[in-house]
């Protein structure tokens, strides 16, 4: 049976997280990104003071991937960062509608588009290979002014109204939105030769497999091989990496060569490791980068 405190608790905290993010919304029409920077980070402080669970399973994350290259120092300092760097890239996700052509192209560099544009030509789609780094939303407007038809994969976002916003802000820069549910439009994305933007860096509760991912057994995702294996599309890996003034330094690799042996499974499992491997080489060289407040590995 439900605990009738907790789901009270539940719905109570969900108002206050609507109230807030409605108090957000309206803040970031009228402030510079500068400004919404610093409030960023402040935020960001006040997760760290009132919610100190999730900075001990970031250091501890952080210790079980590392080991001793960090002390618990820097460990700490680790964990700091990723936690202003995802409240930064949910404030300018959500300031991302309001922003032009320029003003993206001042914030977010590119490089490697010829391995993109290499990838359509093949006319069977691509898909976008990356993780909770950096600013991994802005990439996919910045993308778009350069060309390229990007469509971003998205749980339905009905009955949540900060979900609700973000799906907006991206529509907002001429990317397409598709929900999880709607498998048979995201084919047809890649039928059409589209770039289908995917994030597998994630715990998957249902419908995984458990493969490495830095080192330990990690469920993982096996939808972005799946779609591969049976599409024969490309799978391009795409990173925006933070800099010191917060503009973003987006780089684009080249297409991944993937496993294609004719035995299903064995090659979903094979390319799953592949796209851990890549992600977590990306980790490797920029720890602050990634959303090590998540539970990755909950197996």
């Amino acid at each position: 049976m439900t605990d009738p405190k907790r789901s009270l608790k539940r719905r109570i905290a969900y108002l206050l997280l609507r109230l807030f993010t409605w108090v957000i919304a309206g803040l970031v029409r009228v402030l510079p990104l500068s400004w919404l920077r610093r409030l960023a980070a402040a935020l960001a402080y006040l997760v760290c003071v009132f919610i100190p669970s999730r900075q001990h399973l970031a250091q501890e994350n952080i210790r079980r991937v590392f080991g001793e290259r960090f002390d618990e120092r820097q460990r700490r300092q680790i964990a700091r960062q990723a936690t202003v760097n995802i409240c930064k890239t949910m404030i300018e996700l959500l300031k991302m509608r309001y922003l032009g052509e320029e003003q993206l192209k001042e914030m977010v560099s590119l490089r490697g588009e010829k391995h993109l544009w290499a990838a359509l030509e093949r006319g069977k789609g691509v898909i976008l290979l990356t993780a909770h780094f950096g600013n991994w939303e802005i990439g996919g407007a910045r993308l778009v002014i350069e060309g390229f038809p990007v469509v971003v994969i998205a749980r339905d976002a009905s009955e949540q109204f900060a979900a609700r916003l973000i799906n907006q802000a991206r529509q907002h820069q001429g990317m397409t939105v598709l929900t999880r549910e709607n498998m048979r439009d995201v084919f047809r994305a890649l039928r059409d030769n589209r770039c289908l933007a995917i994030l597998p860096d994630q715990h998957v509760a249902e419908g995984g497999i458990v493969v490495d991912f830095l080192g330990h057994p990690a469920a993982t995702a096996v939808g972005p091989a799946t779609m591969a294996v049976r599409t024969d599309c490309a799978v391009v890996p795409l990173f925006g990496c933070r800099r010191a003034d917060d503009t973003i330094d987006g780089y684009i690799l080249p297409a991944m060569d993937l496993v294609r042996t004719g035995d299903r499974d064995h090659d979903i499992t094979e390319n799953t490791k592949l796209f851990n491997q890549i992600i977590g080489d990306q980790i490797q060289q920029h720890p602050e980068q990634w959303l090590w407040l998540h539970n990755r590995w909950k197996v």
